[in-house]
């Protein structure tokens, strides 16, 4: 089963392969709810290509600091050589932090970008190298 803050999924028939869904910042509550995540997650499952399809609501989820998301992402979440991570704007930017250090079987990167636009809010993320 699966509760509101952590929904896992193992369907059988899977390879060894896991999904990671990385949200954007500011998802704060329901992120099931939040976007496309709660879709993509449940179709996934349903597809059965995967052995764990992981939606998590991120820690630290409005500033979406580095220091925090990576290494939940490898602590917690799993992330790994077995493992496709799907990042949606701040998730998309924290893989591609990921994987400067650490190998991925593969990314999915949404609406990701590679500067902090001018916006002091995604400054602080700690992504980005300073101006």
């Amino acid at each position: 089963t699966h509760t509101k803050d952590q929904p896992i999924s193992k369907p059988s028939k899977a390879s060894k392969m896991s999904a990671i869904i990385v949200p954007g910042n500011g998802c704060d509550g329901d992120v099931r709810s939040a976007n496309w995540y709660g879709w993509l997650h449940d179709r996934l499952v349903k597809d059965g290509k995967f052995e764990s399809v992981v939606l998590r609501t991120m820690p630290d989820p409005h500033r979406a600091r580095r220091s925090i998301w990576l290494p939940f992402l490898l602590d917690t979440l799993g992330a790994d050589s077995d493992c496709v991570m799907i990042g949606h704007s701040s998730g998309a930017v924290a893989a591609m932090r990921l994987l400067e250090d650490h190998p991925l079987h593969g990314a999915v990167l949404i609406s990701a970008c590679h500067t902090d636009l001018g916006e002091p809010s995604e400054a602080q993320s700690g992504y980005y190298p300073p101006r």
